[in-house]
């Protein structure tokens, strides 16, 4: 590739790439869910009814939507570090413009779609950054880690939620409290922003547009000199057999790894597990808990989000991707069904709590951290960006459809039905995991293409046979 001695490895280079995608992942866990301690005095300073609740609920995801859309094609074409600073930017914009600006109901979720946009465009920029730079061994673990960076941020959310809450009474949080948990959000942004100065760019990304020095350069600093002249044969190979339109995900082979991405990413928010963090402190309190009870008992669930993200981080590249997900999917039916019936019989405030932290664990354990790691994986080089922003717009129009609904579903299935819908929509997921969805552990990103292109590359087992029926 080069003259010359080629650069040795230098392991924090991959450490800084992960420490970026990690508060990239920290930023969206935190500026999603710190609505849920928000919402309760928000909707009281506004004067909002079941219905302008679930939209200042929902109304960032609508940013999501536009960011996930968009981001993909920014990657594309301008590198993945252009995509980390606009989310910095939108970040930091939206913490500090919702506690200045929001007078208004109109000010405050014009801000908090800003904030949105950051959110959905790192649920794509971050995710794909990570894995075109990891080592195939290390790839699972690492993509991963943005998930733990994710419920990092809820678990940070909650907890200065909490703090924020205690810090006055009723009428200094309907007042000033909300918006100081808004304000909060700007530290780690201005610290997120600060290591993408340093980071590299995305070796593949660099191929993709010609830059094939720098791409060896970096792929040996993060490699080494031998895995990175493999590494750079594979993926010249792979993007010479691509021609980069997006006709290619709807033509050929590709079309069953985007239907897989979007089904994929669309049933993993369709248990509920958005709509129950949004709201964690008012499901709690409809079990008889007091306010302050309410808040700590969320804490105690982002905690153990935390526990079981970690638990999925080891075991993902050593269990598999698949088997992950059919795990947690089939708790999560489980719990959800029991807590319908606790609300339906009346029953304990503690079962419920219970049932709410298993289910919590087994998203954490399966699709809070494998779906990420799937649909980084599963897509073209030179399609990665675009089709990883389908693949995710669709996680986000449930999110959004699913925020929206849920006060006024609520007020008409009460909380027996809606946890029961809930399980329901868990089965699905399970069910179409079982049957659709390949197993890509252990493989690097070109040989995971072959999975969709080159009928001897399918590993045998009966997910891919009956997922890739034509």
């Amino acid at each position: 590739m080069t003259s010359g001695a080629a650069p040795q490895q230098q392991p924090f280079r991959l450490v800084l790439a992960t420490l970026v995608s990690v508060l990239a992942g920290y930023l969206f866990g935190y500026d999603n869910l710190v609505i849920s301690g928000a919402i309760e005095y928000l909707s009281r300073f506004y004067e909002l009814d079941p219905q302008g609740k679930g939209w200042a609920a929902s109304c960032a995801v609508i940013g999501c939507l536009v960011g996930s859309i968009s981001a993909g094609w920014i990657v594309d074409r301008l590198g993945a570090k252009v995509g980390l600073w606009l989310c910095a930017i939108c970040f930091g914009a939206s913490s500090a413009g919702t506690y200045i600006f929001a007078d208004t109901f109109t000010g405050y979720w014009l801000w908090r779609i800003v904030g949105g946009l950051g959110i959905g465009a790192a649920s794509i920029v971050a995710p794909m950054y990570i894995a075109e730079i990891a080592p195939s061994r290390l790839r699972g673990r690492l993509v991963t880690l943005y998930q733990l960076g994710i419920v990092l941020g809820i678990l940070s959310a909650v907890f200065v939620n909490m703090l924020i809450q205690r810090m006055g009474d009723d009428a200094w949080n309907v007042a000033v409290g909300w918006r100081l948990m808004f304000l909060a959000g700007v530290v780690p942004a201005v610290l997120f922003a600060a290591t993408i100065i340093p980071s590299v760019e995305s070796p593949r990304w660099l191929m993709k547009v010609n830059r094939r020095d720098e791409a060896f350069n970096i792929l040996c600093r993060l490699n080494g000199p031998l895995i990175a002249a493999s590494e750079a044969s594979e993926i010249q190979q792979s993007l010479a057999q691509e021609e980069g339109r997006l006709s290619e995900l709807f033509t050929t082979g590709f079309r069953r790894a985007l239907i897989i991405g979007i089904m994929l990413a669309g049933l993993s928010q369709a248990s509920g597990i958005f709509c129950l963090l949004s709201f964690l402190p008012e499901v709690l309190k409809a079990t008889g808990a007091e306010t302050s009870d309410a808040f700590s008992q969320t804490v105690l669930v982002g905690v153990i989000l935390a526990i079981f993200t970690l638990a999925a981080c080891g075991l993902v590249d050593f269990v598999g991707r698949k088997t992950l997900i059919l795990l947690g999917t089939f708790l999560q039916t489980i719990s959800f069904a029991v807590v319908g019936w606790l609300y339906y019989t009346h029953g304990s405030a503690v079962g419920i709590l219970v049932c709410v932290m298993i289910f919590v664990a087994a998203h954490a354990i399966g699709n809070g951290a494998v779906c990420w790691v799937i649909i980084s994986e599963i897509f073209p080089t030179k399609l990665r960006g675009r089709a990883m922003s389908i693949a995710t717009t669709a996680l986000w129009l449930v999110a959004f459809l699913g925020n929206l609904v849920y006060p006024p579903v609520l007020l008409r299935l009460g909380h027996s039905g809606t946890f029961w819908c809930f399980s329901a929509a868990a089965a699905v997921n399970l069910l179409y995991v079982l049957f659709w969805v390949p197993e890509t552990k252990g493989r690097s990103l070109e040989r995971i293409e072959e999975i969709w292109t080159t009928p001897a590359a399918r590993p045998d087992d009966r997910s891919v046979a009956v997922g890739t029926r034509s």
